[in-house]
């Protein structure tokens, strides 16, 4: 009878033995399954946080006297703006892939949006790639120009007036709404990007004489209109050429301004282009750059990052929108530096002018603009850095005798 328990006993053991087994088969091709779609598919959120102290002098002439002003507190975004996003990939199979990214902006000292209260105002793109031909994107992004110099600015197109985009104003993080945007695969380390955007939703101004006053400045309202030629349209292309250490781009952008404006002033087209490169020697990773605007610009670069309402230089170019004025023109150059010190921190270092031409000589209050800038940053680790920065303008934003002072350190974290 023990002998007959015993058997009995070991045959259910068998029998729930071999329902586990088939459980645990059906649970490796569910996670097998998984795996493979997680593969396929990918979310990911991310963002950056940067937060810091700022000193910042300016001082212009302003009706026959010399006007001062500081600010010292914490700013927001120094390094790089504060953000937070998501991404996400579809794989379709044979080499096409569809693509969104979503990313607003945020200020890190009071929790506000950033991009005038846009939720997603750094990037709203749904995008198709395909692996042979190139990326198709529609939807609000930075411009070929902007994009392009990131690579070369040794400040990453950060740090207030430090960054490239002070003196080339198409290449000032531009952001265009409403944009049908396509870039090739590289080939053999070339890539070319071509988009038109059917309505910015930039702000803009005309004006005749660089002034802003009622009988000769226009103001353009941000916003897409029904009717095509009521909006402010864009276009931009580029190309990219990277070789081992070589890199070399180049940019061109036009805006094209709305047909409704009442009574304004003749209507030019800005324009924009510019040609740079980069080479890293290991040793240190050299940029310059050149370019040239017309017929207006592409708005202002306060001096810092921190609180600008009230400062006397926040927008002597009339505002971070589109600028309408005819006649204008400036020359820019740029020639800046990254030095890697340890395989912690790097020491940064960029001198750019932007030089009056055309009409805009005739102004007697224009000047050449020219921008001093030095840097540090510190990795504590591949997400967390420190940072420190100096910069020193005078004629600025080609105002004679408008002087910029900016001293600033901060702490940026990745995640």
């Amino acid at each position: 009878m023990p002998n007959v328990n015993y058997y009995q006993i070991s045959l259910d053991q068998f029998n729930l033995l071999r329902t586990m087994k088939k459980v645990f088969l059906l649970l490796s091709l569910m996670l097998s399954i998984g795996s493979s779609v997680r593969a396929e598919n990918s979310l990911t959120l991310y963002g950056i946080i940067d937060t810091g102290l700022q000193y910042l002098s300016t001082s212009q002439n302003v009706l026959g006297s010399r006007a001062a002003e500081t600010f010292f507190g914490v700013a927001n975004g120094v390094q790089s703006g504060s953000r937070f996003g998501m991404r996400g990939v579809h794989d379709m199979g044979n080499g096409n892939q569809t693509l969104f990214v979503l990313e607003g902006g945020f200020n890190s000292t009071n929790g506000q949006s950033g991009q005038g209260g846009l939720l997603f105002g750094r990037q709203a793109t749904l995008s198709y790639k395909n692996i042979d031909l190139g990326q198709l994107d529609l939807g609000r992004q930075i411009n070929l120009a902007s994009n392009y110099l990131l690579a070369i600015d040794p400040f990453v197109e950060g740090f207030g007036q430090a960054n490239i985009g002070a003196s080339f104003g198409s290449a000032n993080t531009v952001r265009y709404s409403n944009m049908l945007l396509f870039q090739t695969r590289p080939l053999e380390g070339l890539a070319l990007g071509l988009g038109y955007s059917f309505a910015t939703e930039m702000s803009g101004i005309y004006t005749n004489n660089g002034s802003c006053v009622v009988a000769t400045c226009r103001a353009i309202n941000a916003g897409y209109q029904f009717e095509p030629g009521n909006n402010l349209r864009a276009v931009t292309l580029g190309a990219t050429y990277t070789k081992g250490p070589l890199l070399l781009a180049a940019a061109y952008d036009q805006l094209q301004g709305p047909d409704n404006i009442p009574d304004g002033p003749p209507k030019p087209n800005p324009t924009a282009w510019l040609v740079a490169g980069a080479y890293n020697f290991q040793v240190a990773k050299v940029s310059v750059a050149y370019g040239q605007t017309r017929n207006g610009a592409w708005g202002g670069q306060p001096p810092g990052t921190g609180a600008t309402t009230g400062s006397l230089l926040a927008n002597t170019t009339l505002g971070a929108g589109a600028i309408f004025t005819p006649g204008t023109a400036a020359n820019s150059y740029f020639v800046g530096a990254n030095i890697p010190v340890t395989p912690s921190s790097n020491v940064l270092a960029s001198i750019q002018f932007m030089q009056p031409i055309g009409d805009s000589v005739l102004r007697p209050e224009s000047a050449t603009q020219a921008i001093y800038s030095v840097g540090y940053t510190y990795n504590f680790t591949r997400r967390t850095n420190l940072y420190s920065y100096a910069s020193y303008g005078s004629n600025y934003s080609m105002v004679k005798s408008a002087q910029s002072t900016v001293v600033g350190v901060g702490i940026r974290h990745q995640f």
